[in-house]
């Protein structure tokens, strides 16, 4: 009878041991779905917002200025709430200070790839100019194809079409809820030097999204002018300085 009662004690330590392994995987399983979830609508919103930029700067011959206007306008989904949009501005205000106090660098970025010093170097129109870029060169937006057949671009050269396309890339820095994520992703970036590296040694996710919208301007070559709008990079940058 003894030996009953001891082997049905064992039996029901190692049932609990088991339903404790078992719920605690089942919460890892869930925290992280929630994580992923949360992921994809953070990356998401980033991406409409960055549509948002691109339709700005192809209807502002570019401007960098519009360019983040409309970026951080579009983020402010992310921080919605009872308040209304005053709120929802200063906490996204509150968000980015935070993030670029854990990093020391702006928390996003956006690289214009697009159109490059090649573009103007090769399809600058001579004694064109906007109100909005005094001095600066502009690339014509009427006529492409006009133009494309006037003066075909050589086969490595740059077409009038890809020098009226506004090509941006967006890295933006997501804070994961979970702890032991931020520490994962620490570790993997301790040895990167990059922007997106530093970003993840100091535990965030660095979203990348490219973005292309045919201009609907004169592209001007805001390249020249400085200083530049923070969070406004011209040309391929992966540094954590720019510039």
């Amino acid at each position: 009878m003894t030996a009953f009662f001891f082997a049905y004690s064992r039996q029901r330590g190692a049932a609990a041991i088991e339903f404790s392994v078992a719920a605690a995987m089942l919460l890892l399983l869930g925290l992280l779905a929630t994580e992923a979830a949360r992921w994809q609508a953070v990356r998401q919103l980033a991406h409409l917002a960055l549509m948002e930029a691109g339709r700005a700067g192809a209807t502002a011959y570019g401007n960098p200025i519009r360019i983040r206007e409309a970026f951080l306008q579009g983020l402010l989904p992310l921080h919605a709430g009872a308040q209304g949009i005053n709120g929802a501005r200063q906490r996204l205000n509150n968000s980015q200070e935070a993030l670029a106090d854990l990093t020391g660098l702006h928390p996003w970025r956006i690289e214009v790839l697009q159109p490059d010093e090649r573009a103007f170097r090769e399809h600058t129109r001579p004694g064109l100019s906007v109100a909005v870029a005094p001095g600066l060169r502009v690339i014509d937006n009427d006529y492409q194809d006009l133009q494309h057949a006037r003066r075909p671009a050589d086969p490595d050269g740059r077409r009038i079409f890809d020098a009226n396309t506004l090509k941006l890339r967006l890295t933006y820095m997501h804070k994961p809820l979970l702890p032991p994520l931020r520490a994962l992703l620490a570790l993997l970036g301790r040895h990167d030097a990059s922007y997106g590296g530093r970003a993840m040694a100091s535990g965030l996710l660095p979203i990348q999204i490219e973005l292309e919208t045919e201009m609907h301007s004169h592209p001007a070559d805001w390249a020249r002018k400085t200083p530049q709008p923070a969070g406004i990079v011209y040309g391929e940058c992966r540094k954590v300085r720019c510039g």
